[in-house]
């Protein structure tokens, strides 16, 4: 009896699932065929976020798109990272008056092809990262990276240029 009901609950679980993955998928921008977003992901308008064919987002991870966020084909974004295009006024006396793109310094965040970010990884507004990068696990970028390079560390620095094979 007991197995009946935990293969209903996993059942009726995993349509939950699908369910809210689909209906969040379709409020995006554009969104690739077989990506996959963890069902703990927050994403925070979710409009101006673009994710391109084959991406997966792990758990936990938060996604500010506000001034809009693109991630490119075969990203693989780990657990609980941070990804941001919005930021805030830093003098006191101008926060609470208005908000415009230009005093807050919120840019889009753009994501290339085949980056892999390490788990606990936040990214900032505005910056770029180039398409085969690898950002290390609990890293902080602050700069853009450009493509085929492996960057750690808060913040994150150049550790090493990656060899890429010769496509075909």
């Amino acid at each position: 009896m007991l197995t009946i009901i935990f293969k209903l609950i996993s059942f009726v679980q995993r349509k939950y699932e699908q369910r809210r993955k689909y209906i969040l998928k379709t409020r995006f921008a554009t969104c690739g065929n077989n990506v996959d977003i963890h069902l703990s992901c927050n994403i925070l308008a979710p409009a101006y976020l673009s994710i391109g064919n084959n991406s997966s987002v792990g758990a936990y991870t938060t996604i500010f798109a506000g001034f809009g966020v693109s991630i490119g084909k075969n990203c693989l974004i780990s657990t609980n990272c941070g990804i941001s295009s919005v930021n805030h006024i830093q003098e006191a006396y101008i926060r609470y008056e208005g908000d415009s793109a230009e005093a807050t310094g919120s840019k889009p965040v753009i994501i290339g092809d085949n980056v892999w970010l390490g788990m606990n990884t936040c990214v900032l507004p505005g910056i770029t990262i180039g398409d085969n990068s690898i950002v290390g696990a609990g890293s902080v970028v602050t700069k853009n990276i450009p493509s085929n390079e492996i960057w750690v560390g808060n913040p994150a620095r150049f550790v090493k240029k990656l060899d890429m094979p010769a496509q075909q």
